[in-house]
């Protein structure tokens, strides 16, 4: 099955040590270019979330995450290609009710422990 990472997704192995990839480890994984954009502007900056993003960009590369090129705001490009097949994993409200409106299945951080499929 084949899975898109959002960029407060790929942040969570730094944020809440939670081994995302040991979870997906049977998924192909996927990201969008506009995340990674989004990891590198944060990397640049200063504080957790900076950290964080580095942490993200380096798992990424170790993880062969793929990157589909994509235009445009983040959500709508998940959103449109997860229409083509995919699942997706975020912690963002807004876009997870975006997905369920889809029937897309979501997978989500729990408890800041856990991961769940929804």
């Amino acid at each position: 099955m084949k899975i898109i990472l959002d960029t407060n997704f790929l942040m969570v192995p730094n944020q809440f040590g939670v081994d995302i990839y040991d979870y997906l480890k049977d998924y192909e994984l996927y990201t969008i270019s506009s995340c990674v954009e989004e990891l590198k502007k944060l990397a640049k900056k200063k504080g957790k979330d900076a950290k964080a993003a580095k942490v993200a960009l380096k798992l990424m590369k170790e993880k062969n995450v793929r990157i589909i090129k994509t235009k445009g705001k983040a959500d709508k490009a998940i959103l449109d290609r997860a229409a083509d097949g995919f699942s997706v994993a975020t912690n963002d409200v807004e876009l997870i009710k975006a997905l369920k409106k889809q029937h897309i299945k979501v997978i989500r951080l729990r408890q800041k422990k856990f991961l769940t499929e929804e």
